[in-house]
Formats: C-alpha cells, sequence, structure tokens
C-alpha cells in the first residue's frame, strides 16, 4: 500500500500507525520530500473526482486568488500539494482518500 500525504500531517500520521497495526506493508510518499508531478495528479484523477480531492478548508485554499479558485487543476495542485486531502491511498491498483 502507498499512502500519498505530508509525513507530519496528523491524517497521515494516524493513517500509516492504523496500517502498521493492521499489519499493512506501507510506504509513504511526502509531497514535500518525493515531490508530486502532472502524471501523478492525474492518475489520482482517474479514480478521486476533483472535488473530492481538493482540500478547501486548507490555508493554502484560504489564500488563493479568486481566479485560481474560479476552475481548479492539475496545474494548481502540483504547484500547491497541500490542496490535495490527506492520505492519498493507493491499494489494489485504485485510489482512494483514507484508509
Amino acid at each position: 500500500m502507498m499512502i500519498y500525504g505530508i509525513k507530519n500531517c496528523d491524517k497521515v500520521r494516524a493513517a500509516v500507525k492504523q496500517a502498521k497495526a493492521d499489519g499493512i506493508e506501507i510506504e509513504l510518499h511526502d509531497f514535500r520530500v518525493h515531490g508530486i508531478d502532472e502524471t501523478l495528479v492525474n492518475d489520482m484523477l482517474k479514480d478521486i473526482d476533483m472535488a473530492d480531492l481538493l482540500n478547501k478548508r486548507s490555508t493554502t485554499w484560504k489564500q488563493l486568488s479568486d481566479f485560481e479558485k474560479i476552475e481548479p487543476n492539475v496545474g494548481l495542485l502540483v504547484a500547491n500539494p497541500t490542496l490535495i486531502k490527506r492520505p492519498v491511498v493507493f491499494e489494489a491498483k485504485k485510489y482512494r482518500i483514507g484508509l
């Protein structure tokens, strides 16, 4: 199982802890350490709607201009990975939010 997020995010830490407690082998992809690109975001969007993937409660979202908020896109998520809800889990060839 691959968990995508930011290692110091409470929700990501809880997901990692729970997966380990359940005996699930995980790999953590930290957006800040490993980065993120358009291909990865597009792959996520095949399984998760943009409205569900986008974290509108984040500080980053609140700091965006009204223009940027009109139609969020892949480039915006790549430039601002903290806009992605966490954790994103990849398991059984499918992406989902949360464990």
